[in-house]
C-alpha cells in the first residue's frame, strides 16, 4: 500500500492563512498600543519614542523615526528614532522647502502633499537613485513616510523602513496611516491640554488679584453662593463685630439681618439669584454679634463664581447718615465706586474661563470711547461709551461656553443663540439706572444702517449715535484679535472692512473718525 502524497497546497494555503492572521494580530497591537500610548504619555516626546518602538516591536519594522519641522528651519529634525539604523538616519538631509532638492524625495513629498508617500521596491524606483546606496548598506527594500498634524498643519513625519520588498500591504498602510491621525489628534489634545491649564492658572492667579483688592477694601465685600456665605473680606466682618471672616462661612445671609428687615432681604436675593434684577441698591438693619444693630447699605449683583450663580455684594456702615446727613452722598459715591471695580474683577473671572475672548468687552470700550472723543464728546459722554463697551456683551453669560469658543463653524440653530446676546444683554442691563443709554447700546450694536442687522434691523438715524460707534469698535477689535474659529485678521483689514461699509453698513462720520484715529492720528489698539 502507497504512502498518501502529502497536499502541499493545502499545507500553503494553511500557512498563508496563519501568516495572515499573525500579520492582522500585529496590526491591531501597533494601533492598540499607539492609542494606549497617546493616552498615557504626558508629552509630545515620550509619545514620539513609543510609538518609534511600537512600529519595530509590533510592526517588524527595522527601524522607525520621527522628524520635525522647526519654525525658521526647513529641515526636517529626527525627535525619536528605534531600531538599528546602521547611521542611514544621521546622513539624511531632508527639507519641507519646495525649493530644495530633497523635496524629490519620499519625506519631502510627504510633507509638501500632506499624504503618505509609499516606495515598495525601493532598490528598483529610479526616482530614489541618490538614496539606493545607503538602503542597500542597512538592508532596507521598502519605505513609507506618513505626514503628522497639529492645528491641522504637516509638522513633520513618520518614517518606517522594511527589509521586504512589497512589504506595505494595503491593510498595513490603511492602519499606518490611522495610526498617523490618532498621533496627530494627540499633538492637538497636547495643545488643548496645555491651553486648559494655562487658562487654570490665569484664573488662579485673577482670583489671586481678587482678593488681593477686595482683602484691603474699606467696604465690605461678601459672596453669597447656595444661600451661604461663600466668601466675606475682614472688613465686612469687622462691621458686624466678628474677629475674623471664617466666623461667616456657611452662614445664611439672612442671619445678620435684623428679624424687621428679613423678609425683604430674603426677597432682593431671591430677585437677584433667578435673574429677575441683574443688581440691587438698598439699606438694612443689621445684627452684629453681640445683638446689637447697624444701619449698613448694600449694592449686590448677580455674577459667576467659580462657574455657578452667586451674588457679590458690597456694604457700607451707614448708620452715622443719621447723625450726619452730609456724609450720605460720600457713602454713595464710594459704594458705587467700589461696586464698579468689583463687578469689572467679576468679569474678568468670567473671561477666564475662555481665554480666546478675555478682555474683549474693555477693549471694545476702549475705542468706542475713542471714537467718541474724536467725534467731539464731552468727557462724561464719552466715559458712558466705555461703560457701555464693557457690558455690550453681558448677555452672551446666558450662551453656553462651549458655544462661545466653538473652534469649528457654528451651525444655524447655534448662530440664532449668539445673535440672541443682544436682547439678552438688553434684558439684563434695562432694570439698572444708568445716567446713560448703557441697555439700548447693548440692544443696538449688532444693528446696520441699511437695515441688514439685528435683532430689530433699524436704519439709519433711528439707531442710536452711541450704538453706531459700538458697531464700529466691535468690528475692529473681533477682526483684529484671535478667535477659536480662526486667527486675528489684523488692523489694516479691519479698517478695510468698515471702510467698505461705510454709509452702507456703517455710520458714515463713526467711520471717517475711526480711521482719522488709526491712520492719521497712529492709535494703537488697547492691549
Amino acid at each position: 500500500m502507497s504512502n498518501p502524497v502529502p497536499d502541499a497546497t493545502a499545507g500553503g494555503a494553511a500557512g498563508a492563512a496563519e501568516q495572515a492572521l499573525l500579520r492582522q494580530r500585529n496590526l491591531y497591537a501597533v494601533l492598540s498600543q499607539t492609542n494606549k500610548a497617546i493616552i498615557h504619555r504626558v508629552g509630545r516626546d515620550e509619545l514620539f519614542a513609543a510609538v518609534c518602538r511600537i512600529a519595530v516591536e509590533q510592526g517588524r519594522f527595522r527601524f522607525a523615526w520621527i522628524g520635525l519641522v522647526h519654525e525658521n528651519d526647513p529641515r526636517l529634525k529626527p525627535v525619536a528614532r528605534y531600531g538599528e539604523d546602521a547611521g542611514y538616519i544621521d546622513q539624511l538631509n531632508l527639507s519641507a522647502n519646495g525649493a530644495s532638492a530633497s523635496r524629490r524625495g519620499l519625506t519631502g513629498r510627504a510633507l509638501l502633499s500632506g499624504k503618505y508617500v509609499i516606495s515598495n521596491d525601493f532598490l528598483n524606483d529610479r526616482a530614489m537613485a541618490p538614496w539606493h546606496e545607503a538602503a542597500r548598506r542597512v538592508g532596507v527594500r521598502a519605505m513609507a513616510k506618513f505626514p503628522i498634524r497639529q492645528g491641522g498643519a504637516v509638522i513633520g513625519a513618520i518614517n518606517l523602513y522594511a527589509g521586504e520588498a512589497g512589504f506595505f500591504t494595503e491593510d498595513l498602510i490603511a492602519t499606518l496611516d490611522e495610526m498617523a491621525n490618532d498621533v496627530s489628534f494627540g499633538l492637538d489634545n497636547y495643545v488643548r491640554e496645555a491651553a486648559r491649564k494655562q487658562a487654570e492658572e490665569a484664573l488662579r492667579a485673577a482670583e489671586d488679584q481678587f482678593r488681593g483688592l477686595v482683602e484691603q477694601s474699606i467696604a465690605g465685600i461678601d459672596i453669597v453662593q447656595d444661600n451661604k456665605f461663600a466668601y466675606v473680606n475682614p472688613r465686612f466682618a469687622e462691621i458686624l463685630g466678628y474677629g475674623s471672616p471664617a466666623e461667616l462661612i456657611g452662614r445664611s445671609p439672612l442671619s445678620i439681618v435684623a428679624e424687621t428687615d428679613r423678609s425683604v432681604v430674603a426677597e432682593n436675593i431671591r430677585r437677584r439669584i433667578e435673574g429677575e434684577v441683574p443688581s440691587l441698591a438698598y439699606n438694612f438693619t443689621a445684627l452684629r454679634k453681640d445683638g446689637t444693630t447697624i444701619d449698613v447699605g448694600v449694592h449686590g449683583a448677580r455674577a459667576s463664581y467659580r462657574g455657578r450663580p452667586a451674588i457679590i455684594g458690597l456694604m457700607q456702615d451707614i448708620s452715622e447718615k443719621k447723625r450726619a446727613e452730609e456724609k450720605i452722598q460720600h457713602y454713595i459715591v464710594q459704594l458705587e465706586n467700589s461696586f464698579m471695580r468689583t463687578v469689572e474683577i467679576a468679569t474678568t473671572l468670567s473671561e477666564m474661563r475662555d481665554p480666546y475672548t478675555a478682555g474683549h468687552e474693555r477693549r471694545v470700550g476702549a475705542i468706542a470711547a475713542a471714537i467718541g472723543a474724536e467725534l467731539g464728546f464731552d468727557a462724561r459722554r464719552v466715559e458712558g461709551l466705555r461703560v457701555a463697551g464693557h457690558l455690550h456683551d453681558i448677555g452672551k453669560i446666558s450662551i453656553p461656553t462651549e458655544i462661545l469658543s466653538k473652534p469649528g463653524k457654528l451651525s444655524a440653530a447655534e448662530f440664532m443663540l449668539i445673535k440672541g446676546h443682544a436682547q439678552a444683554s438688553y434684558d439684563i442691563l434695562k432694570h439698572v439706572e444708568f445716567p446713560w443709554p448703557v441697555a439700548d447700546v447693548a440692544l443696538q450694536h449688532h444693528e446696520r444702517m441699511d437695515g441688514s442687522g439685528y435683532p430689530q434691523g433699524l436704519e439709519g438715524e433711528t439707531i442710536l449715535l452711541e450704538a453706531r460707534i459700538m458697531a464700529v469698535a466691535d468690528v475692529i477689535e473681533a477682526m483684529s484679535s484671535h478667535r477659536p474659529y480662526r486667527p486675528g485678521l489684523g488692523i489694516d483689514k479691519a479698517l478695510a472692512e468698515i471702510e467698505r461699509g461705510r454709509g452702507t453698513a456703517y455710520d458714515t462720520n463713526v467711520v471717517d473718525a475711526c480711521l482719522r484715529l488709526f491712520r492719521e492720528k497712529r492709535y494703537q489698539l488697547p492691549a
